[in-house]
């Protein structure tokens, strides 16, 4: 799946929470996302330098209340930003994101686990200081930063692992011809589909025969 296709697939699937998405598919969605919002970052300064006066209204409350009255479209330009957001960028990623994890054979509700362990390691972090009375500020600031950080690059790890091979709990194959892990050892391989099945049956079949016609015929024949 090239980029343009896996973006197409994501604005196409942005109300589809079911099913799965290939790893192709997510992660040119997310280097476009990337994208967009370095193209915004770039053309916001650009802006903003041209427009001096926009900085001194940043750092000014009194300017910025006072340029809010004088410009009454702006309140209108931020909520066409704030719909544009969640159309083009939140629900496709958020349908992606879910589809993905269908596609490793885990629930949805996955994508919650890096955000719980923040706010857990937020409020684990400040409840140890303020027991400790700051004697286990090491602790807090681990638990802070260190847990969610570690939990961010489970879900990052997650994100890259393939697909599960066949039908899982949530739906067919994306890839349908994906390749096959070979087993450790033959005892733990998977079964195999029936039709799979009987085209090894019929080979091993007939590399007996095409054996016992060259090495066991021609001894039989001689006796």
């Amino acid at each position: 799946m090239g980029p343009l296709k896996a973006i197409a697939s994501c604005y196409l699937n942005m109300f589809n929470f079911v099913g799965r998405a290939r790893r192709a598919e997510y992660w040119w969605f997310a280097l476009f996302m990337f994208l967009a919002y370095a193209v915004v970052q770039v053309a916001t300064v650009i802006h903003v330098l041209r427009n001096p006066w926009l900085l001194d209204s940043l750092n000014s409350p009194a300017a910025m209340q006072a340029l809010l009255l004088q410009n009454s479209s702006v309140n209108d330009w931020g909520a066409y930003a704030l719909v544009g957001k969640i159309v083009f960028i939140w629900l496709p990623h958020l349908s992606v994101t879910i589809r993905r994890l269908h596609d490793t054979n885990r629930s949805g509700w996955y994508i919650f686990v890096p955000f719980l362990a923040t706010i857990a390691g937020i409020v684990g972090g400040t409840f140890i200081f303020m027991v400790t009375l700051g004697q286990g500020a090491a602790i807090a600031m681990f638990a802070m930063l260190v847990v969610p950080l570690v939990v961010n690059i489970w879900f990052f790890v997650i994100m890259c692992l393939p697909g599960t091979h066949g039908n899982n709990d949530y739906g067919p194959d994306p890839i349908p011809n994906r390749k096959r892990k070979p087993p450790a050892h033959p005892a733990f391989a998977p079964r195999l589909p029936p039709n799979e099945q009987a085209e090894i049956a019929a080979l091993r079949q007939s590399e007996i025969k095409d054996y016992y016609r060259k090495h066991v015929l021609p001894g039989i024949q001689r006796t």
